[in-house]
């Protein structure tokens, strides 16, 4: 997990900002064309996120990819959104991925930040934190307001200010055979205020628990009521 005091992230330029925005709306359209039936049975079927959080997400299919998403093709478009549109786009596989090549792909150059920033600006005295963009968006979809890490070594220091005035910042990990869900939330819970770490059940992330035993099993798990 890094530690390097960086500034915190650049926003894009309006040109930039104007691009995403209408990346991120053709990929949505795309989804929810009949040629993206594949994928979007994808995201409710094998993820569990309903129709509505799914347009909350704004998430997309590239079928056609636009202006410089050719690498792209195929997967599923996960943009990471602020109160003025989206800031980035990263790309996960998506239906039919056989495991070869890169889970994830973005465009060279592309600084992701935190996904769903929201339950920063809208929770209470508590918020979670987790690794993984799709257990982000599974547990907010249960009630539990939770910002996602692109990755086990994506924080980064500035990240500590954002936290701050938290009573509470729950760290759902993940609970693998290497350990490195512990790992994660160990060193995570150095950085922020009332840290509580909940290890997810023996082979799970939150993703998995929440499609095995469902959405009040998960919230009961991390002890949000």
């Amino acid at each position: 997990m890094s530690n390097d005091a960086e500034p915190p992230i650049k926003l894009p330029s309006d040109k930039e900002r104007a691009s995403l925005e209408a990346r991120t709306a053709a990929y949505q359209e795309q989804l929810f064309s009949p040629e993206g039936e594949a994928h979007l049975k994808y995201l409710t079927d094998e993820r569990g996120l309903t129709e509505d959080w799914i347009k909350y997400f704004r998430l997309g299919a590239v079928l056609e990819p636009d202006g410089p998403d050719a690498m792209a093709r195929g997967k599923i478009a996960i943009p990471y959104l602020r109160p003025n549109g989206p800031m980035s786009i990263r790309f996960r596989q998506g239906p039919g991925w056989d495991g070869g090549g890169p889970k994830y792909y973005q465009l060279p150059g592309t600084k992701l930040g935190l996904f769903n920033t929201q339950p920063i600006i809208a929770a209470g005295d508590t918020v979670a934190i987790c690794e993984g963009e799709f257990d982000a968006m599974i547990a907010t979809m249960c009630g539990i307001p939770t910002v996602g890490l692109p990755g086990v070594s994506s924080w980064k220091t500035h990240y500590i200010d954002i936290f701050k005035g938290f009573d509470r910042v729950l760290i759902m990990a993940d609970h693998d055979d290497k350990g490195q869900g512990g790992k994660f939330a160990e060193t995570l819970a150095t950085y922020v205020p009332g840290p509580v770490i909940k290890l997810m059940p023996q082979g799970h992330d939150i993703n998995s628990f929440f499609l095995e035993s469902g959405a009040a099993a998960l919230r009961e798990w991390v002890g949000i009521k």
